[in-house]
């Protein structure tokens, strides 16, 4: 029989990982000299995007 571990803050766990993922998208978009000042506004509006909808999709998984 297989015993299975259930872990009560997956949640909270996975959204503290999914910040820390966009933090450091975050930093290195900002520090990328190759980028314009314009695209990387663009880059961080979409990083920011999907942040949201990972953090909105997160709410409805069973952990």
């Amino acid at each position: 029989m297989e015993e299975l571990k259930i872990h009560s803050e997956g949640q909270n766990d996975h959204l503290i990982s999914i910040k820390e993922k966009y933090n450091k998208l975050k930093n290195s978009l900002k520090l990328n000299v190759k980028l314009t000042e314009e695209e990387k506004q663009i880059e961080l509006k979409k990083a920011e995007e999907q942040f949201n909808k990972e953090k909105k999709d997160s709410k409805q998984n069973l952990y």
